[in-house]
């Protein structure tokens, strides 16, 4: 049997396919039909850069595994799973230079195409400043810092331990909007040793944001400053709560779960959510942006916006 007949009995088997992607079917086409011109268009300039050509635009050996189809459904599954690139070649029977390229070609395309045209967001969100532009209804943002675990590093060990978790890590600041859920904003990931305070203020976002708007976060964000930040109280030292600040403490609990939900949407991309890998830094914030794009694509449909 032909790479590409292979390849595609996988979209024959909808349950398989979707436990491989966390996608449907009919999820995986709409994001196929979004992404398709841009890696035409990438493609075209790739090749038309490359200098001393022999052949004409579009004549040699092509990809082995087909399609852009099949390119971006072994991309998503490398996202969603943990398994290395010369796995996935035995799964694909491609030789590993066959999955790799791809895979990084067509990450970045993901990486900034989302938040996808829907009736809030129109076109791509790159920046702060774009996104207040074009998104009006922007009313409270929730803050939360999540870590993701990395090989112990040969140098400067302690900036890289977090006493938190117990190990070695990444951290990255992930900003949520309140009312849509979606995530607008993922900070460049820093030594798991930061402060989430510290890492914000790095951000530069609080000042960003106009005050108008609310933010929320926990007590790892406690003495940010304005009326504008809304944060649980804190028990004082040697002392206790009231009943009364208790009971607060579970009302804003309940409306800053959100933000933990949107971080277990990244994770849910093993590649994200299991020990980093990757010995670069870029391929690290350019696969953790993928996921984070991945995850508001499937909130979008799902809810009917995308």
């Amino acid at each position: 049997m032909k790479t590409r007949e292979y390849v595609g009995m996988f979209f024959g088997k909808p349950y398989l396919f979707r436990r491989l992607t966390t996608l449907s079917l009919e999820e995986f086409e709409m994001l196929r039909e979004k992404l398709e011109p841009a890696w035409k268009e990438s493609e075209r300039k790739r090749l038309d850069a490359r200098k001393n050509r022999k052949r004409k635009v579009g004549q040699g050996r092509p990809y082995e595994l087909g399609s852009f189809r099949n390119l971006l459904f072994v991309t998503v599954i490398y996202l969603r799973t943990h398994a290395s690139v010369e796995l996935l070649s035995l799964l694909m029977r491609v030789d590993k230079d066959a999955v790799r390229r791809p895979i990084t070609r067509i990450l970045p395309l993901i990486q900034d195409r989302f938040i996808p045209d829907t009736p809030l967001l129109s076109g791509r969100i790159n920046t702060l400043d774009e996104l207040l532009k074009d998104f009006p209804e922007l009313e409270d943002v929730i803050f939360d810092g999540s870590e993701f675990p990395i090989r112990r590093p040969k140098h400067r060990q302690k900036q890289s331990y977090s006493g938190k978790k117990k190990r070695h890590t990444k951290k990255s600041v992930i900003a949520l909007d309140k009312k849509t859920k979606l995530i607008i904003g993922v900070s460049p990931p820093r030594r798991g040793k930061i402060h989430d305070k510290k890492q914000l203020e790095k951000t530069r976002w609080d000042q960003k944001l106009p005050a108008s708007i609310g933010r929320y976060g926990d007590l790892g964000y406690y003495g940010m400053k304005g009326s504008h930040w809304h944060l649980p109280h804190k028990k004082p030292k040697g002392g206790m709560l009231t009943r009364w600040q208790k009971t607060l403490n579970k009302r804003f609990a309940k409306e800053r779960i959100v933000v933990e939900h949107g971080i277990r949407g990244i994770k849910i991309f093993r590649r994200i959510g299991e020990v980093i890998t990757s010995k670069s830094d870029e391929l690290f914030s350019t696969t953790l942006l993928a996921a984070a794009n991945l995850s508001n694509f499937k909130r979008l449909v799902r809810q009917g916006l995308g």
